[in-house]
């Protein structure tokens, strides 16, 4: 029973020290004790606690508030609507006056992490992580589990994937001694094959990727399927199987357009044409790009994804002109609104724009002390690679060798963290 975690909730809530609940009551040493899971209290002095919280405790639960409380874990387990969401979270608030159960209480709290990061509220979702840190050690394995993976969420949505994976990694760990339903443990597994894809562990990416799309085969759930459809043409096309890369993108695009899902269309459309770029056919890589990039209901990050590929494939073929319209392009797209939201893609459009047009040290300026310490900062160490191995092409035509040398150097190690991750 988490009582010692719900007491101090709500003891911070109502802005009271430890002194002031524990006065006349017990020892401030004992109360600590409590709220950090170190001694049950006797009946006796949870009475007296809650009583000067304003709170009931009672773990016998009527059926049907349980049932409600599960149907809002499963909706955020399960749609993208976000109105029906918010319609239930409000349904679940009126409840938790009347819930006195301390473990749906912590579950409900924990579940509010997940429901900020599904309407789009990442700031609050950071807000209610950092409410709930101090009482985390508490938590009861089931508790735990969701602690871990919706903290996975939440920092796959900021792009810190070290963190989400190690979360999620550890989520996935404690399943065998859970009684979880199959949707929950498919989920958990198609988080970890995305996040394993994004750090290019391609292995790992195929095996959880295949073993959700076992499940959601099985239920009919062909958006998902079509994403771990995506993930597996990512993972082929990695490793030069061209043909089982388009065979899954393929058959991702048919499910997404069979339920209407242009988003995921969009996704295999952009997948398409970096798949057509590796295989040395840019008409129609290009072909399925501008499909993106001309699409007005496209989000402006995938439309900055793919007009980045078409400039970074034209000038490695010295297409400079084909570049030189993308780049202008990308630029249009980007403001002094929206530019630190997409600055990774600012950079890398003047980057090529600077080599273009021989801006020497203007490239340096911005590969030295912006982009280069940027991709560092956000750990995205196949950027990095990539943009430290130009930059240190760039110095060695222009016979700076101990300066290449530095940046070559720096793409080695850039692919030891990928492989040590």
């Amino acid at each position: 029973m988490n009582i010692g975690a719900i007491i101090k909730l709500n003891r911070i809530n109502q802005n009271l020290t430890q002194e002031e609940l524990a006065d006349g009551i017990i020892s401030i040493s004992y109360l600590s004790k409590i709220e950090n899971g170190k001694i049950e209290p006797n009946e006796e002095v949870i009475k007296l606690l809650c009583l000067k919280l304003g709170i009931q405790i009672n773990n016998q639960l009527d059926d049907g508030i349980k049932e409600k409380c599960q149907e809002w874990f499963h909706l955020l387990l399960t749609s993208s609507n976000t109105d029906e969401i918010k319609t239930k979270f409000t349904e679940i608030k009126e409840l938790e006056k009347t819930i006195h159960d301390s473990e749906l209480q912590l579950l409900i709290k924990i579940h509010m992490i997940r429901y900020y990061l599904k309407i789009g509220e990442t700031s609050e979702a950071f807000k209610q992580i950092n409410h709930l840190k101090d009482v985390s050690g508490t938590f009861n394995n089931l508790q735990k589990y969701y602690w871990l993976k919706f903290n996975g969420n939440y920092y796959s949505i900021i792009e810190e994937e070290n963190d989400a994976l190690q979360k999620y990694t550890l989520a996935e760990d404690s399943v065998p001694n859970l009684d979880l339903p199959d949707d929950e443990i498919a989920d958990i597994q198609y988080s970890l094959a995305v996040t394993y894809s994004k750090h290019r562990l391609t292995s790992e990416a195929q095996s959880y990727a295949n073993k959700a799309l076992d499940y959601y085969r099985q239920v009919y759930n062909f958006s998902r399927c079509a994403e771990c459809h995506i993930i597996l043409g990512i993972c082929y096309r990695r490793i030069n199987n061209h043909q089982k890369a388009e065979k899954n993108y393929k058959l991702a695009k048919q499910l997404a357009e069979s339920t209407d899902n242009k988003r995921l269309v969009h996704l295999t459309h952009l997948n398409m044409g970096y798949l057509y770029f590796t295989k040395g056919d840019n008409d129609q890589a290009i072909k399925h790009l501008d499909f993106i990039i001309n699409e007005p209901d496209v989000p402006l990050i995938d439309r900055l994804a793919a007009l980045t590929s078409i400039i970074g494939e034209s000038y490695i073929n010295n297409d400079l002109e084909e570049a030189t319209k993308r780049i202008h392009q990308g630029l249009s797209l980007i403001n002094s609104k929206n530019k630190n939201k997409y600055l990774s893609f600012y950079y890398e459009i003047l980057s090529h724009l600077y080599l273009i047009e021989q801006e020497h040290e203007k490239f340096e300026n911005l590969m030295i002390n912006e982009f280069i310490p940027y991709l560092k900062v956000q750990k995205n160490y196949a950027k990095l690679a990539g943009f430290a191995e130009m930059l240190g092409n760039h110095f060695e035509k222009m016979h700076k060798y101990k300066n290449a040398a530095t940046y070559y150097k720096l793409v080695n190690d850039s692919y030891k963290q990928i492989v040590q991750i």
